[in-house]
């Protein structure tokens, strides 16, 4: 798609509109370099330039919610601080109509020696509010917050989670008519992210303006009209929602397919061990294609194939994968003889090899990302000997773009839903 594709208009004037808008760095190599420049400015650079962002064009209607998506280092929060004025832009023009409300950079506008209370009068001052208005918004502000009697302590000594309350009860509670959000939100518990989220709900009823950054598909799809896809700092593609998270998914899954691709080719820094009769050799994962992949969805087929050679005889070489999460989480560990049909392998022969499998019909993950050791060991022994034991022998990744179930494993549910009127008579009974 173009890059000067515009939102809809919805028949509204601008809430913001940026043409051209681009932010360069300078980067220094030494300190030194910058005060030469300011010393004795000339004609050669001292300095390397970056673009954060470069040649971006916004046409936000008032009414919109539109949501920012990208990878992390895409220049989403740096065309957030230019949105806002935090930041003034090196090329372009950018023209935001009405009052301003913002969460960016976590505890950012808080004096961290001040009060929640004093943070909370300083704020409000800044976005334009009177005494008598803030007096009169300051009893719900607290009560969003659920900061309780931590509303008088001093900022410094709140926890992430607490800087996120305060600066969006903040944020919400000055009736902007834009409200614009970093990430600072995945930083929340769920039952804060919870009220946020209908507090965001409410904006978009009442016809306020709302861009936020985020990297939950399953928020961007069901809050925003129109998102904005930036790649290194320009706009990649924007459009509707579901066409525009589609397309991050994909340029998502490729680039961790290959990140994690070149990981897993590197030479491990993990330990193994063993008496080496048969060696381990290519770990490769599959989901529905033919060829191997690194990146997976919930739900989906998911393979493991283990390549082997026997340098040496042995007796009953038994293969097993253990399954954990990348925080050392274990999920799951199996193997070809534990089964109610062992699988037997006896009297490998030297010079000979082969393949193991082990396959779900359904990935039971959600979204993260696991690793898998490989265990090889001789059962023909009173106590099983390793042959090749393989710490963290390949990582993969899960991405969940719609988000239905929240923990670590996706479960078959089923729910239903019974209705009954006054009288308690049941009108209607929904199950799926």
């Amino acid at each position: 798609m173009s890059t000067t594709a515009k939102a809809p208009s919805q028949d509204m004037t601008q809430a913001i509109f940026a043409q051209g808008l681009g932010k360069c760095y300078q980067m220094y190599a030494k300190p030194s370099h910058r005060l030469m420049d300011m010393v004795l400015p000339g004609k050669k650079k001292r300095y390397t330039e970056f673009w954060a962002v470069r040649n971006v064009y916004l046409d936000i209607a008032h009414g919109a919610t539109v949501g920012i998506i990208g990878q992390n280092g895409a220049g989403k929060s740096t065309l957030l601080k230019l949105l806002t004025g935090i930041t003034a832009p090196t090329t372009g023009e950018v023209h935001v109509a009405g009052r301003v409300a913002s969460l960016l950079e976590l505890g950012a506008g808080f004096h961290p020696e001040f009060s929640g209370r004093e943070n909370i009068f300083l704020n409000c001052s800044i976005l334009g509010m009177g005494e008598a208005e803030i007096e009169e918004r300051y009893q719900s502000i607290v009560d969003f917050s659920e900061l309780g009697d931590f509303i008088d302590r001093p900022v410094k000594t709140y926890s992430s989670g607490m800087y996120v309350r305060l600066g969006f009860s903040v944020a919400s509670s000055v009736n902007p008519d834009i409200l614009i959000i970093d990430e600072a939100l995945s930083v929340g518990d769920e039952h804060f992210k919870g009220k946020c989220l209908n507090r965001l709900n409410e904006f978009r009823e009442k016809g306020k303006t709302t861009v936020f950054v985020s990297h939950d598909m399953g928020s961007v799809k069901s809050m925003c009209q129109w998102v904005v896809l930036l790649d290194k700092g320009e706009v990649a593609e924007q459009g509707k929602a579901e066409i525009v998270a589609d397309e991050y998914l994909k340029r998502a899954h490729a680039q961790g397919n290959e990140r994690l691709s070149d990981y897993n080719r590197g030479s491990s820094e993990y330990p193994r061990w063993g008496t080496g009769e048969i060696e381990t050799l290519d770990v490769d994962l599959f989901a529905d294609r033919a060829e191997p992949t690194h990146v997976f969805r919930p739900g989906e087929p998911f393979r493991v194939r283990i390549r082997w050679k026997a340098h040496d005889d042995v007796q009953e070489p038994v293969f097993g994968l253990g399954l954990y999460r990348s925080d050392g989480t274990y999920v799951n560990g199996s193997n070809h003889h534990w089964r109610r049909e062992p699988i037997a392998l006896e009297n490998v022969r030297k010079g000979e090899e082969g393949e193991v499998e082990m396959a779900f019909e359904r990935l039971p993950l959600l979204q993260g990302q696991y690793y898998l050791t490989c265990f090889l060991y001789d059962h023909s022994k009173a106590s099983p000997t390793a042959i090749d034991h393989r710490e963290h022998a390949v990582t993969f990744e899960v991405i969940d773009a719609h988000h239905m179930q929240h923990g670590m494993l996706l479960l078959p549910t089923r729910w239903s839903v019974t209705r009954r009127d006054g009288s308690g008579e049941q009108t209607e009974v929904s199950e799926q």
